[in-house]
């Protein structure tokens, strides 16, 4: 699309308030991580990305560790790719990964149209949760951290176009 930012296609459709707005409120959020949690009993949770991440492009592949698997903090969980390229799904805490969502091995588009319902991704056995809790955040405190990432990375292109000029010799 032209006068798009790449990436922001979809998400250019919907204004910041209504991407917030559609944050699941039950969920924990890992912001550097795109990813959401909800705790569950027995130091289990289940892992999924937030509807935001969707917006990178219409995903074709979701390629996960295999379960058993023990993952650090920010390390890799597995990798989504789209046509044009491919993401990696880093942990939002320290787990081992005991399932897999197989609905979304089968149609990963789940995550695009249900990501905190059916789309979710894993099922993991938390490792460091202690001393890695504080690094999630609430719907509140996440949407707060999102807004101001978000209406920069919705604004429109600058518009060189008219008058303005750039000396590349002294610059402005």
């Amino acid at each position: 699309m032209s006068g798009t930012q790449p990436g922001t296609e979809r998400m250019s459709e919907e204004s910041p308030q209504a991407l917030l707005d559609r944050l699941d409120r039950t969920v924990l959020y890992a912001p550097a991580q795109d990813m959401w949690v909800r705790l569950e009993d027995g130091g289990m949770a289940t892992i999924g990305a937030t509807h935001l991440v969707a917006h990178h492009g219409q995903f074709m592949l979701f390629t996960p560790r295999p379960v058993g698997m023990t993952i650090a903090r920010d390390r890799s969980l597995g990798v989504m790719e789209t046509a044009k390229t491919a993401v990696a799904v880093h942990a939002p805490l320290s787990c081992e990964i005991v399932e897999v969502n197989a609905a979304v091995l089968a149609d990963v588009s789940l995550i695009e149209r249900e990501p905190y319902a059916a789309g979710w991704m894993f099922r993991v056995r938390l490792t460091a949760l202690e001393e890695e809790r504080a690094s999630l955040l609430d719907a509140d405190a996440y949407a707060a951290w999102l807004a101001p990432r978000l209406a920069e990375k919705l604004a429109p292109p600058i518009d060189h176009s008219g008058d303005f000029d750039i000396d590349p010799l002294r610059g402005w």
